[in-house]
């Protein structure tokens, strides 16, 4: 080939993958899109599976909820993945592929010899029967020279080679295992066996005979061989090995494809790859889908090889179905022509049938007129020279035109795939939104329901203390005076009277004695009157101190009965009754996030809320203590008052008894007196008390890092929701949720879909 002719064709090759790979990004882009596409609409489809599952969703409601047609949909987008792959396959390869095809005995095999430089080793020819079994990709490779073949697996080769011989024969029992295949008895043909069927049983049995040969290669991997070795993987035997071996090695069974790099004889065709495409009926069964497929995904453009034969010189019908076969695998190409080139070889000698085979064809398949549907090249396929001549180099004229026009038409077709997939999607879209709009699961949205029920919590704890408030007035401003309170003064001044009666303590005979001796040893009653005087104030005043114990309990009772009303209505916020309910509640009130000041405060004042003699009522009532000592002022009136004279003797100390009874009764009867008659009263203390902590509670303004009430009722009804009101949230939460998820996965959806369109 002239130098001129080898750079044509090395520029054009360049020139044509230069512009694919330019295309590819987007092809990988659009492919990228459609996989999130589907993914996105699985995920919808069981977003809508859990929404309809909610108990809030009628089954009316629920049957509108779904994407009915998403298995459609799904097979639409495959469709379309599988479209966009094809080009990607095509737009990736750093080849123009040709494929090669004909009938045995049609000089294929040859013309690929003249391309490729390899001989019968490694492309074996033959004269009559079919001879390559495994579909071949030669490359050119200046420095390898080698076949790498990929390997079905045990799975792979039962399900793809043997599952449907069994499946085509009737043979019920499919074999599961390698070992289950081999143990198989398989039947001999018989004469009811229907004619069409007979090559697939004997083709199944020499699988089974074989099996000791291929059965170590079904590794699922690649082997890598020498072109020397290559010819027992990717050929049938040949009539010589039928004839003289007893047992054939089938090696080529367990290889998938083949990739042979080698060193092309033309100069110039470095990026140009040679696929070998077995005729049909070679590889065994669905060998017509399985062309489609190599064709497709693997080869530019076919080389369709027909060889005027003596007796066959002419156009037949079994070549007429394998063009409609290349037809079918031109997917999306508008021109039947540049997707198949006929080839008429003419070998040396055979010219005189050539010529009547050539008019034959072009009346068939081209109406008579020369490229009026196909070009047909003619050539010698055993001279390499010939092939570069005549087919070589004009079918790369033509490719260098027409193939962009069919990339671009394999583009056109897969985004034609495309937009039709994305006007089902959107439809299918467009009728879900409209069944689910307006839907909420639960028929109100959270936010707005915490705040209307933080509301009704608000009025409804108003009602309820305002009943106590009004209660604890009642009694706070009765006339009466409050029996439990009489009560428990009562039995404090009783217990003083008693103690008092039973000789403070130790006995009027004892009490005596211990004068007696005091009054010798100090050598008067100075003394003795001082301390005895000082320890009945002291006794008196603990012994009144015990109606802390009823000021306690009245003020826990009050926190008792605040904490009911509390508890009646926040579900399972608070457990326990009275400050440790309040406690509970404060602690939830303190909540960090969302806390509530205000509210804080006047549950923790209540808390705090004290009533105690000691501090409260004994600084006033200390003056009725002044009647026990021996000179004091009358704390009625003022006046001084002496105590009684007294002489160191038993009857002094009789005397003094007596004395000091007499004032301890008088203290003792008059701070009963005033605390019957005394102004603050434990109801007034809880009432006072109890009715701030309503008015805090329920009704203080914004101030300061409070935001009032209102604001603070929401912001505990936020916090502490599923508490409050159990199960009601947890299903508006999770209704909504899935709600939500739906909408969301809707609206990506469609913005996956017009990203789809827009990939490029």
């Amino acid at each position: 080939m002239a130098n001129n002719g080898s750079d044509f064709i090395a520029g054009e090759i360049r020139s044509l993958l230069t512009t694919r790979r330019a295309l590819l990004p987007g092809v990988q882009a659009k492919i990228a899109a459609w996989r999130d596409t589907d993914q996105t609409l699985v995920e919808l489809a069981r977003a809508l599976d859990l929404l309809r599952e909610h108990p809030s969703i009628d089954t009316d409601m629920a049957s509108t909820l779904t994407l009915p047609q998403i298995a459609e949909l799904r097979s639409q987008i495959a469709l379309t993945i599988e479209q966009l792959t094809a080009v990607e396959a095509r737009f990736s390869r750093d080849t123009v592929n040709i494929g090669v095809s004909g009938s045995a005995r049609m000089g294929k095999s040859t013309l690929l010899q003249s391309v490729s430089g390899l001989d019968d080793r490694q492309v074996p020819t033959g004269r009559d029967l079919p001879v390559t079994a495994v579909r071949s990709r030669i490359y050119h490779s200046a420095t390898a020279r080698r076949a790498i073949l990929k390997l079905h697996s045990r799975e792979s080769f039962l399900n793809e080679i043997i599952h449907p011989y069994h499946q085509e024969l009737g043979i019920a029992e499919l074999p599961r295992t390698i070992d289950e295949f081999r143990n198989h008895q398989y039947p001999a043909a018989t004469p009811d066996l229907d004619p069409d069927l007979v090559p697939l049983l004997r083709r199944l049995r020499e699988a089974h005979e074989a099996l000791w040969s291929y059965e170590k290669d079904l590794t699922g991997g690649e082997m890598t061989v020498d072109l020397d070795e290559v010819r027992q993987f990717i050929a049938y035997p040949t009539h010589e090995d039928k004839s003289t071996v007893t047992a054939v090695a089938r090696r080529y069974l367990a290889v998938r494809d083949a990739r042979i790099d080698c060193a092309f004889p033309h100069p110039g065709v470095e990026h140009l790859g040679i696929v070998d495409l077995p005729g049909l009926g070679e590889i065994a069964l669905e060998a017509e889908e399985h062309h489609v497929r190599g064709l497709q995904h693997e080869v530019d453009v076919v080389l369709l090889v027909k060889r005027a034969l003596e007796g066959a010189a002419y156009w037949t019908a079994a070549d007429g179905r394998t063009l409609k076969l290349l037809d079918r695998a031109r997917g999306p190409i508008a021109n039947r022509g540049d997707f198949v080139f006929l080839v008429v070889n003419t070998p040396v000698g055979a010219e005189s049938l050539a010529e009547p085979m050539r008019a034959h064809m072009m009346e068939n398949v081209n109406d008579g007129h020369p490229g009026k549907f196909f070009t047909m090249l003619d050539t010698n396929a055993d001279d390499p020279d010939s092939v570069r001549a005549s087919v070589l180099t004009p079918l790369l004229h033509a490719l260098a035109t027409r193939l962009p026009i069919m990339d671009s038409e394999y583009l056109s077709g897969a985004e034609e795939s495309a937009s039709s997939t994305r006007a089902s999607l959107t439809s299918a879209l467009g009728d879900l939104q409209e069944a689910i709009r307006g839907i909420r699961t639960t028929g109100v949205d959270e936010i707005e329901s915490i705040q209307d029920n933080a509301a009704k919590l608000r009025k409804k704890l108003a009602v309820g203390l305002k009943k106590l408030v009004r209660r604890l007035r009642v009694r706070a401003m009765s006339e009466d005076d409050d029996p439990e309170y009489v009560t428990a003064i009562t039995d404090v001044y009783n217990n003083v009277s008693t103690w008092i009666d039973g000789g403070f303590g130790v006995g009027e005979e004892a009490w005596l004695e211990e004068a007696m001796e005091t009054f010798d040893a100090e050598e008067g009653f100075g003394k003795f009157t001082d301390d005895n005087f000082n320890h009945i104030r002291v006794e008196i005043a603990r012994r009144f101190a015990e109606l802390d114990k009823f000021y306690s309990g009245q003020i826990e009772d009050a926190r008792r009965e605040v904490g009911l009303v509390i508890r009646t209505h926040t579900g399972v916020l608070l457990d326990g009754e009275g400050s440790s309910l309040l406690r509970d509640l404060a602690e939830c009130l303190d909540n960090p996030r969302l806390p509530c000041p205000a509210m804080h405060a006047a549950v923790t004042g209540l808390l705090d809320l004290r009533m105690e003699y000691r501090n409260h009522l004994h600084p006033r009532l200390r003056p009725h203590l002044d009647y026990l000592q021996m000179a004091h002022r009358d704390p009625r009136d003022g006046e001084p008052t002496r105590g009684v004279d007294l002489m160191a003797d038993e009857e002094g100390a009789h005397t003094f008894y007596k004395h000091c009874q007499k004032m301890a009764h008088k203290s003792a009867y008059e701070i009963r007196k005033a605390l019957l008659q005394g102004e603050v009263t434990p109801v007034q203390v809880t009432y006072a008390a109890v009715e701030h902590f309503v008015d805090v509670l329920i009704r203080s303004g914004k101030s300061g890092d409070s935001p009032g009430s209102i604001r603070e009722f929401e912001r505990l009804a936020r916090a502490y929701r599923n508490e409050i009101w159990p199960g009601v949230y947890q299903g508006i939460a999770e209704g909504n949720v899935r709600h939500d998820r739906v909408i969301t996965l809707i609206e990506t959806l469609q913005k996956k879909i017009d990203e789809a369109g827009r990939a490029a």
